[in-house]
């Protein structure tokens, strides 16, 4: 059933800041939440609002009131996330780098003492809002099998990035470096789906549609040893600069709440004006798309799209007819309204 975007706003707003996140806070993190709902991604959206809760309660998320970022040169910053609520933690490390990248023209940041942020591409969107082009890369537990392997030693490892243009919406790029991002099969055993045979290994490293044996498995990498160099990369980019643990050693953030994370992420942006007029810079891109969007379709094609054109589409549908919740996502508000002593409003 479907509900409208303000009705779920309030009411997580409400359940976070009983959860001990400052008023700000909370927002933004409805925000990130909301936004992979309303973009037709909801293994990152509000099916997990639970699970990031449980975590404060427990002690192993802290409110990120706290954080530590050191600047240690004009455009790089290290952080010490020290466990906050990672949508907290990301979105404070990309606001600080969009200030200095209008200084230094650039700004990057390693995060280490990490946790899970929700929707990659949420704060490289925040940069193109400023004109610039941004990116953001994460490790996380071990799931992807490496190319060739049968043993999960790689993470998802998220690379988002974000690119401004004119006419168009801006360009943004949100991928899992497996062929479907850990949440899938999380959502899919949830609501009791099978998943397509190319998207896991089971234990004994066959390809699998049971979502329970693929729990257990490894996720593969998408486009075979292409997705596995860049799941290498951005675990590299994530952990070997920030000193945040490698994949192998970092807990299941959904299923082993209980234990700490010190997830890697690395983000920033380039100020675009630092390079050529920004309105130029906007017009070649436009330019670069009007030309793609010219492309004859391929046979069943309805033509090219632009990454995150798709999105865009979704987002103008759910804000006008709502968000589409689950019963066990209900489920888990209901449960979160009990917890925390906030009217249940669905």
């Amino acid at each position: 059933m479907k509900y409208p975007v303000e009705q779920i706003r309030a009411f997580c707003e409400q359940v976070w800041t009983k959860a001990g996140l400052l008023p700000e806070d909370a927002k933004r993190c409805v925000d990130v939440l909301l936004a992979a709902d309303l973009r037709g991604q909801r293994t990152h959206g509000t099916t997990h609002m639970k699970d990031y809760c449980t975590r404060m309660e427990l002690g192993t998320a802290t409110n990120g009131a706290d954080i530590d970022i050191q600047q240690t040169s004009p455009s790089t910053l290290v952080v010490d996330a020290k466990h906050g609520v990672g949508m907290v933690v990301a979105a404070k490390v990309m606001e600080r780098c969009i200030q200095q990248a209008k200084v230094s023209g650039a700004c990057f940041a390693s995060i280490h003492n990490g946790c899970h942020y929700g929707l990659g591409a949420y704060y490289p969107m925040m940069a193109v809002e400023h004109d610039m082009i941004a990116v953001s890369f994460a490790n996380t537990p071990p799931l992807v099998a490496p190319f060739g392997g049968a043993d999960p030693l790689l993470g998802t490892n998220p690379i988002s990035v974000a690119i401004p243009a004119g006419k168009y919406p801006p360009l943004v790029m949100d991928i899992a470096t497996s062929v479907v991002a850990k949440g899938a099969i999380s959502l899919a055993l949830k609501e009791g789906r099978s998943i397509p045979d190319n998207w896991a290994l089971d234990k004994d490293g066959n390809p699998t549609t049971d979502a329970a044996a693929a729990n257990v498995g490894a996720l593969m990498p998408f486009g075979a040893h292409k997705g596995y160099a860049m799941e290498l990369i951005g675990s590299l980019l994530s952990f070997a600069l920030s000193g945040a643990d490698m994949d192998t050693d970092i807990p299941r953030f959904f299923e082993q709440p209980d234990k700490l994370t010190n997830v890697g992420q690395f983000m920033g942006c380039i100020d675009i004006s630092k390079f050529c007029p920004v309105e130029d810079f906007k017009a070649r891109v436009d330019g670069m798309f009007d030309v793609l969007k010219a492309c004859r379709p391929a046979a069943g094609s309805k033509g090219v799209m632009i990454p995150g054109e798709i999105e865009v589409n979704n987002t103008k549908v759910s804000l006008e007819e709502g968000i589409d919740l689950s019963e066990a996502t209900l489920k888990d508000l209901k449960e979160m309204a009990d917890t925390f002593g906030v009217p249940y409003t669905f």
